[in-house]
Parts: C-alpha cells; structure tokens; sequence
C-alpha cells in the first residue's frame, strides 16, 4: 500500500488522484542520527483540568510513555519543548489579541500548567527548549542543539497535531531534517483536526507512522547496541 493509499478512508478517490499525480507522499525514512523531540506534553495541554487541553486522553498518556521508553533503553537523545514564562504581556504578544484566558492566572501564571507528568518528564541529560508561539524552531536555539548534537532525524510526538506539531513538523522540514511523526503519540482537541493535519504533513513534510513501525524500526537499527552497552 502506498503512503496515499492509506488515507483512503479519509479523502475521496478524486482527491487523494491529485495528490498521486503530483507524487505526493513519497517516504523520507530515518537516516542515521535519531532524536526524539517531545513538543508541548505538558499538563496544560494533556489535563483537562485546563482549559487549553480538550477531553482525557489516556491512550496518548500511554503512548508518548511507551515512545519516550524506548528512546531512554536504547540510549538515543530526546529533546523537550515548552511554553516560556507568560506572565508579561508582552512575552505573551499576540497571544492577547488572539486567545479569550491569555491573562487568566491559569493559563500565564500557574506553574503546574509547565510542568510534565512523572511517567515521561524530562531527565538531567535531555534538553528543555522555551518558546513563545507555535513552533519550537521559531526565536529558539533548537535547530543548533540539533545540529551540535549531529542529529538529522526527528521522531515527533506531542500536542496540538494541528498547532506546535505541525508548525514543528513544518519548520524541521524546512531545515532538511527528516521528519517522523509517530501517529498515536500525537493528539490533539479536535479530532477532525487531528486526522486532517497527520494527513497533510505525511503528504508533504514527513512520515507519518504507527507507533508499532516507529519502536520497531528504532529497536532493529539500535537495540545491538543497547544490549552491548547493558
């Protein structure tokens, strides 16, 4: 089956033709130097306690877990990404003009909202970047960690898929980083969202994956060495 022809549940057949006659699609693969890059799964976004997260969703809980496990056993590098301090309205910027709770004590002033949960928070030896809109590219010095740190793959997992993970996923790409988006460690508050924007980036920008491939995949090209090391 061709990456296009897995979509077919989801776009009608005339569609989904325009995107074949443009070889749209076309797999991009992991290459030799693999980072996870954890965008935004912090309990502001994952706690329906907040108001900027949509419904509990354990299934991702689960997910993100299992990934971030199996880039931990197998030592390879994992980054996180993050809201800066939003309590200045002008660190804030059009964030005011744009969302209704900008200035609620909740959303710019509650340190719980930044912090991860115990099952997938970030260790001493990962890398915490801080940002202020939706891609952690953007004004960060994201791209020259990666690039100090010899990397040219990322694995994506986090929230929202039609926010931070794209605009991630848009400008990682955009840095010829090859892209991979683990599908059920992504989420988002709209589902129709969610599906629309993992099919548009796996036309375009990366390789949108099963988790399942993604473990396997990481576990064949490193697990010799991970068991050597234990």
């Amino acid at each position: 089956m061709s990456r296009i022809d897995k979509w077919a549940d989801y776009l009608p057949t005339d569609e989904l033709a325009t995107y074949a006659k443009g070889k749209f699609g076309e797999p991009v693969g992991m290459g030799a130097r693999i980072a996870l890059l954890n965008i935004d799964t912090t309990f502001m976004f994952v706690d329906p306690a907040y108001p900027q997260c949509g419904d509990e969703d354990p299934d991702l809980i689960a997910a993100i877990t299992r990934l971030t496990e199996t880039f931990r056993d197998l030592d390879l590098p994992i980054y996180y990404s993050r809201r800066d301090d939003r309590s200045h309205p002008t660190r804030r910027g059009m964030w005011n003009e744009k969302l209704g709770i900008a200035d609620d004590h909740i959303y710019s002033g509650d340190p719980r909202a930044d912090e991860w949960p115990d099952a997938y928070t970030p260790r001493e030896q990962d890398v915490v970047v801080f940002k202020n809109k939706a891609s952690c590219f953007f004004n960060t010095p994201l791209e020259a960690f990666l690039r100090y740190d010899g990397i040219d793959t990322i694995v994506i997992c986090g929230v929202a898929t039609s926010g931070c993970v794209r605009a991630a996923a848009n400008d990682a790409f955009s840095h010829n980083f090859r892209v991979i988006v683990a599908e059920e460690a992504c989420g988002d508050r709209s589902k129709t969202a969610h599906i629309a924007n993992l099919f548009d980036m796996d036309m375009k920008m990366a390789d949108v994956e099963p988790l399942d491939d993604v473990i396997t995949e990481l576990q064949r090209r490193f697990g010799g060495a991970a068991r050597a090391r234990a």
